[in-house]
């Protein structure tokens, strides 16, 4: 172990080609199994050949960055890029899986388990090899599985209930911000110790519960925007749509600006960025007035609402806090 710790030890040329040598090998054997999966380039291998290139890369980049985390109980950049990828590389692997053993791998059960098993290699990297990403890609992976769930359970998939679909996004995301607070909790008050350093760091611990937070913005605002594809329809073309409605339209609107207000009062740039494409998101879907059947392009509805609460904000925020005023203490 002691040999291991300094063949993992921390040094910044090291680390840079130990970087440099995770991305070239991990790139390189996703190339391979590109090239010799597609019979338009030539020969293939076999589906067993196949997945032992995608399992060959996964174990060298998660198995060494999880392993050197543990050794050098410290966090270097290097195990954060060969963990993140290898997190990546999960799917592609469990999907060549199931095409070896012959199984059907969109089947939604095999997409349910594949993602679940996906949630929990992002969520141990996140808890035990200091990889704070996780948690979004932990929580982006739970969408996915969430989805394929009941896309099995509800007759004729998800296509066809699309109410309840958004009800159960809603859920989800609801489930993730209690998991945030949870998480927060536990590190504010230093009863997690899998990463070392945690305890008494209120900004890293906030930090890492804002991941979780982001992935629930995400699952929230796809509920409310499946209806955005209506903005685009044109003759002869019908995408798959949810149909629209005020109540999903305000839900969309308060999820974005909440999003948005969290990522700004906290600093998180995810959740901001998913706040700001809820919000653009909602900008077309009611500009293209698709809760109407018949639209007349009038301003009366949204856009005379949203400039009259944007004029009363502004304005709130112009009056003068607090009796301090009032009593001729304006300094």
């Amino acid at each position: 172990m002691n040999d291991l710790s300094r063949l993992f030890a921390p040094d910044d040329a090291r680390d840079a080609l130990r970087n440099l040598g995770g991305l070239l090998v991990g790139v390189g054997l996703f190339t391979t199994f590109f090239r010799k999966s597609d019979p338009a380039l030539g020969d293939t291998w076999g589906n067993w050949g196949l997945f032992a290139v995608l399992a060959i890369a996964f174990v060298f980049l998660y198995g060494i960055g999880m392993l050197a985390r543990r050794i050098t109980a410290v966090s270097r950049a290097w195990q954060a890029v060969y963990i993140v990828f290898g997190i990546l590389l999960a799917p592609l692997v469990l999907f060549q899986f199931v095409d070896a053993v012959n199984g059907t791998p969109g089947a939604s059960l095999n997409v349910f388990w594949i993602f679940l098993a996906t949630l929990g290699l992002a969520t141990a990297a996140a808890l035990f090899g200091g990889v704070r990403f996780g948690l979004l890609l932990a929580s982006l992976a739970a969408i996915v599985s969430w989805s394929a769930l009941w896309n099995k359970i509800l007759s004729n998939g998800l296509a066809s209930h699309y109410g309840i679909y958004r009800g159960l996004l809603l859920i989800l995301a609801a489930l993730l911000v209690a998991s945030a607070y949870a998480l927060w909790q536990a590190d504010r008050g230093g009863r997690l110790r899998a990463i070392r350093g945690v305890q008494g760091e209120p900004e890293l611990a906030r930090s890492r519960a804002s991941e979780i937070v982001t992935g629930a913005a995400v699952a929230a605002v796809i509920a409310g925007s499946l209806s955005l594809t209506r903005a685009f329809e044109a003759p002869f073309i019908s995408p798959p749509s949810a149909g629209s409605s005020l109540l999903w339209e305000i839900v969309l609107l308060i999820v974005s600006l909440l999003a948005l207000g969290y990522g700004g009062s906290f600093g998180t740039r995810g959740t901001a960025y998913v706040g700001g494409f809820g919000l653009l998101f909602f900008a077309i879907i009611a500009g293209a007035d698709v809760n109407d059947s018949t639209p007349a392009g009038s301003i009366v509805g949204w856009p005379l609402v949203l400039v009259i609460l944007g004029c009363a904000a502004f304005a709130a925020s112009l009056v003068p806090k607090g009796p301090r005023y009032w009593r001729g203490d304006r300094a």
